[in-house]
């Protein structure tokens, strides 16, 4: 009886060991930083391009990613983003989707970004946040690695307070607008 208590509890220590390091070689953490070059905003009615602003951004995110499969991944992440040139800040919360199409070449990863950026205080705007891209993990031991990241950054900016000066009327008057920003994104990070 003793003897098959023991083989027992070993069979499920042995399951609950194998059962985590399936779980931890399958889930993965990202933190990554992104400089966004801004290509285009469309503004109040105006097409903005980078000769008429240098526009800019810097975006710091952390996720956390799932292997549903050999070749896909899903996760969930949120990140801290400031904008440049007009400036916006916001924190966006979005689910991530990766996808390896080349089996003999798994660091190699087609991805995709979706989500919203919350309005946390009066210095920071709201909107839907999406990126597509191409992305290369080069990984340094079994649970470190380094990620490379190249994307389409698409971002709304919502209710914007815009004022402007209506001359016939000899007075400022202020209005609300939303603002769409056209990025390239290049991004550094860390995989764990």
């Amino acid at each position: 009886m003793v003897r098959t208590r023991r083989i027992f509890v070993s069979i499920i220590v042995a399951s609950f060991i194998s059962v985590t390091a399936l779980a931890q070689s399958k889930l993965h953490f990202d933190l990554d930083y992104q400089y966004s070059l801004g290509l285009s905003e469309n503004f109040a009615e105006y097409t903005y391009n980078r000769g008429s602003y240098k526009m800019g951004g810097n975006l710091l995110q952390v996720a956390a990613r799932y292997d549903v499969a050999t070749q896909w991944s899903v996760g969930i992440g949120m990140g801290l983003a400031r904008y440049t040139e007009p400036d916006f800040n916001t924190y966006p919360v979005f689910a991530t989707l990766r996808y390896k199409p080349v089996r003999k070449q798994p660091q190699a990863y087609l991805f995709t970004d979706l989500g919203y950026g919350l309005k946390l205080g009066d210095d920071s705007n709201s909107g839907f946040s999406g990126r597509l891209g191409i992305g290369y993990t080069w990984m340094i031991m079994r649970h470190f690695g380094l990620n490379f990241q190249i994307a389409y950054d698409l971002k709304n900016f919502c209710d914007i307070t815009t004022a402007y000066y209506n001359e016939a009327m000899d007075k400022t008057e202020f209005f609300k607008s939303n603002s769409t920003r056209h990025s390239i994104s290049f991004g550094i990070g860390l995989t764990f």
